[in-house]
């Protein structure tokens, strides 16, 4: 349960509160983050087998976040590239596409994982958490296409990420429970 932790904190630390970051650092903190949480179900699956039923959506993400990372350090993101062409702007609104996709999918991970582990009496709060994060993510893309207050939305998620880890943590990891 450790290792699921742990990659979360790297999947959620941001060095921006931009709606799109798209840099190295972003995907490279991904990576590291989606193969920590893909130890850690593995880790549990031997002992809670609905778990590894999010194994494919991790192994997914890992893919997706090596290949941004990828195009980011060689200076191909698809967000960074030129609009000169209508083959340009098919692959910009391509890899956008792919990229939002992605960081939908934690949640899709996190509401997973969260059905999967017996029922703990506050895990309601971190549904609730769950369920507001992705609202403030699809009001921050509204915003940031309208360019209005995505910053101040996406520092508010930022906040609400680290109440997250604090509510996983005390209600999976303290008191050494059984998913140690």
């Amino acid at each position: 349960m450790i290792n699921i932790f742990v990659g979360f904190i790297f999947v959620f630390f941001k060095t921006n509160l931009s709606f799109l970051d798209s840099g190295a650092t972003y995907y490279m903190t991904n990576l590291i983050g989606y193969i920590s949480i893909l130890f850690g179900i593995i880790e549990l699956g031997r002992t809670h087998q609905k778990l590894l039923k999010v194994k494919p959506y991790v192994m997914i993400m890992i893919v997706h976040s090596f290949i941004f990372f990828f195009l980011n350090i060689t200076g191909t993101s698809p967000l960074t590239m030129p609009l000169s062409t209508s083959l340009a702007v098919i692959v910009a609104y391509g890899g956008l596409l792919l990229i939002v996709a992605g960081m939908f999918i934690i949640f899709a991970i996190i509401s997973e994982l969260l059905d999967d582990l017996n029922s703990k009496k506050n895990k309601d709060l971190l549904y609730n958490l769950i369920n507001i994060m992705m609202l403030l993510f699809i009001l921050a893309g509204i915003s940031a296409y309208f360019n209005t207050f995505a910053t101040t939305i996406m520092g508010t998620l930022l906040l609400l990420e680290v109440l997250f880890l604090i509510s996983y943590y005390y209600v999976f990891l303290s008191e050494n429970e059984q998913y140690t």
